[in-house]
């Protein structure tokens, strides 16, 4: 090839990628036509990803078999191939594809993209220990710092599937951290905020009809306006529950598209007093945003259950029953715990009648709407010796990994390894109308280490009793702080066999379960889980007392 004519290429390949910069799909198809010429490979690679990129599965296919024909062991070949099983909802054979890949020398780029795959992949199916590990290779692989940190973020959140000891789960978090020790910080000027409401912003990728919302709605809502500004930064597509929030609030941007430094910059320039981040180390990237400090008092919580990493984040919302000690030694954030509860939950719909038959002369049901990849094996063991405990009872799984093949196959291998007999367990994928799943089970089973959130508020308003196992961390006890909160305290264990004890109990009192089936949602509406007044007034203290300690810092009280 010519000079001119790698100049020529080079100049295309420049074409090609900024029109995929712009989302110019039909420029790039155009260019990557061109490029066939004197660089076949490349483009049977470019038109595979941009057919990914487009949501079309067959026509990726047939291009990647050009991939094949001509680069067949290349790693990023097979990457393209797993792509296209993920389109498939395909995960194991996506995942068996890339597992040859994970011992061979591949470019730092490809790395990055194989691991993340691979990392996707063993999550759905419940492998979170495969998940972890593999996440942590595409964090180290990633050349990119916003790569690096998306990984290491997924490392972080995986490890919750998993159970892990207070320092473990602190000195990870502080890894991450140190990716964004550098961030230059905004510099705040003291304010004395005496004369004027408090600025209160809420940082959220899920500002959208999204479980998180139906938390953090009374975040946005409950505050008293005679002492609060309240502003929301989204960062989703917006839908109707967006606009309900738009509509609430005094001020609201949507992020979406900003990177980090220029979304920072927004929320400084709205001279925010206190920033509270409603995502952690979920999807949504709100922490890089934080670490510049936009706002002088900075907190996190209610998306996600445990330590930030970051210094930049002051405090993380918390209760008596999550706070209990030694919670506070799994965090870089000091634990702000509100009197009651750390969290008012609403159902962002109206939910159907509740509905059970009697309990007695008929087998129990139990039951689990909990994603699968909290089902851990362990869990599955205990559930087994449940219902070896109980011989006439059933257990029902519903799930999005019932949805898909694959995936179900995979849940049933390991069903079937706990010891659980299938003869006994009924599954079901996910659905529109799940909640009325709740009127065929008696008894809902909890997981852990990793507890169910929005799943246990929705089983206990629909009259279905939750066993919970209350761990060390903090995460691990969301679900023993709403239960002691309804009134409920009988069903939070503190071992597996007072798990299983209570569980066997309860499923062998009829009159108990039938109390309970009919009571539960007046308890819980009734509780400080639902009391949007007495917890906006709670939160409104609490915001006050870590402004007043940090304007005594700043020595500003002497105005």
């Amino acid at each position: 090839m010519t000079a001119q004519a790698s100049a020529d290429v080079e100049a295309l390949r420049t074409r090609i990628y900024d029109a995929l910069e712009r989302g110019d799909r039909t420029r790039a198809k155009a260019d990557i036509a061109l490029l066939r010429r004197d660089a076949p490979g490349e483009a049977a690679g470019l038109l595979t990803a941009l057919c990914i990129e487009s949501g079309a599965a067959e026509e990726a296919l047939a291009a990647w078999e050009d991939c094949a024909r001509l680069r067949p062991d290349d790693p990023y070949t097979i990457f393209l191939r797993a792509r296209i099983h993920l389109m498939q909802r395909e995960r194991r054979a996506a995942l068996t594809l890339l597992s040859p890949l994970m011992r061979r020398p591949m470019p730092a780029p490809v790395a990055e993209k194989v691991f993340n795959l691979a990392g996707q992949c063993a999550r759905f199916l419940g492998r979170a220990q495969e998940a972890v590990t593999f996440y942590a290779y595409a964090r180290d692989a990633a050349q990119e710092p916003a790569l690096r940190l998306l990984n290491a973020s997924n490392v972080l959140f995986n490890r919750h599937y998993l159970p892990q000891t207070l320092a473990e789960e602190r000195a990870a978090a502080e890894a991450y951290g140190a990716l964004l020790s550098d961030t230059a910080p905004f510099a705040h000027v003291p304010e004395d905020a005496r004369e004027r409401r408090l600025r209160i912003g809420y940082l959220s990728p899920d500002v959208r009809e999204h479980v998180v919302l139906s938390f953090s709605y009374a975040l946005f809502t409950a505050l008293d306006t005679a002492r609060f500004e309240t502003y929301v930064y989204a960062m989703n597509e917006e839908d109707a529950f967006t606009e309900s929030v738009r509509c609430r609030v005094e001020g609201f941007r949507n992020l979406t598209g900003c990177g980090a430094a220029e979304a920072a910059r927004l929320i400084y320039e709205d001279r925010i007093d206190i920033l509270v981040d409603l995502a952690g180390h979920t999807a949504g990237g709100t922490l890089p945003i934080l670490a510049y400090r936009p706002a002088p008092v900075q907190m996190s919580g209610i998306g996600y259950f445990a330590s930030t990493g970051l210094k930049a984040v002051d405090y993380f919302l918390a209760d008596p029953v999550l706070a209990a000690e030694p919670a506070q030694e799994g965090f870089v954030e000091r634990l702000l715990v509100l009197p009651r509860t750390h969290f008012c939950w609403q159902p962002l719909r109206p939910p159907p009648p509740t509905g059970h038959a009697p309990a007695a002369g008929r087998p129990i049901v139990f039951g689990s709407l909990n994603n699968f990849t909290k089902v851990n094996d362990t869990v599955l063991r205990v559930w087994a010796k449940i219902l070896h405990r109980v011989p006439t009872s059933r257990l029902l799984l519903k799930a999005e990994i019932f949805s898909v093949a694959d995936g179900a196959a995979e849940a049933w291998r390991r069903i079937a390894a706990a010891g659980i007999p299938a003869e006994r367990v009924e599954t079901e994928g996910a659905s529109a109308d799940y909640l009325t799943a709740y009127r065929r089970i008696d008894i809902a089973l909890d997981t852990f280490p990793y507890p169910g959130g929005g799943t246990t508020c929705e089983a206990l308003y629909m009259g279905v009793p939750v066993v919970t196992l209350a761990g060390e961390t903090l995460g691990s006890r969301f679900g023993a702080s709403l239960l002691q909160n309804i009134g409920a305290q009988a069903l939070i264990a503190r071992t597996t066999e007072e798990y299983i004890e209570r569980a066997v109990l309860l499923a062998q009192d009829a009159r108990t379960l039938d109390a309970l089936h009919a009571g539960l949602r007046n308890m819980t509406a009734a509780s400080p889980v639902m009391d949007t007044t007495a917890y906006g007034a709670a939160v409104g203290t609490a915001y006050e007392t870590v402004w007043a300690a940090y304007a005594s810092r700043t020595d500003m009280r002497e105005g």
